[in-house]
């Protein structure tokens, strides 16, 4: 019985993880670590505890506590990396910045491609960083959306703060008062 569970967990984990990383990623070999994992059939889930991290290629999402949850087809859906603070990193593109980001709770949403950071969210890419409760991540689109997380109008929140890093000039200042 236990073997079959282990075997479950290993299969669970190489169908359903790859939705995680862009493309380039996705042909990398899957590798989980944690002190502990729980497989649920019925629920289609994967719980794995303690010092969770979770790579593939430049994919690297760490948690104390991660929970992986499959659909119909056994495609991952979701994932909900809980920490102190739970990170994701990632290489966009093999000449860009990597992103770097960090919360109490990381989401991940397969269908949308889509990375949620909740509480203390913190998310940084060549210098630029957003932060605040909330911050959505596009992974396709690259698009970035920090805001209040379920906070009605007018009640006390945090705002959010946005450092945008000037862009970098190809060629050198001219002096045209000559």
């Amino acid at each position: 019985m236990t073997r079959f569970r282990i075997l479950c967990l290993a299969l669970l984990a190489s169908t359903a993880t790859p939705a995680l990383a862009l493309p380039d990623d996705a042909n990398q070999p899957i590798r989980i670590q944690a002190n502990a994992a729980t497989l649920d059939d019925r629920r289609s889930t994967a719980v794995y505890t303690g010092n969770v991290i979770i790579t593939q290629g430049s994919m690297r999402l760490t948690g104390n506590r991660v929970t992986l949850t499959t659909n119909d087809a056994g495609d991952v859906s979701k994932v909900v990396s809980v920490g102190s603070p739970a990170t994701y990193r990632q290489q966009p593109e093999a000449d860009g910045s990597p992103v770097d980001a960090r919360a109490q709770t990381i989401e991940y949403h397969a269908a949308d491609s889509r990375v949620i950071l909740i509480d203390q969210a913190f998310l940084e890419q060549a210098g630029n960083t957003f932060q605040g409760q909330r911050v959505t991540y596009d992974i396709e689109r690259q698009v970035v959306d920090a805001g209040r997380a379920d906070v009605a109008e007018g009640e006390n929140a945090e705002r959010i703060e946005i450092i945008i890093q000037p862009r970098k000039r190809t060629e050198p200042a001219t002096n045209d008062e000559t």
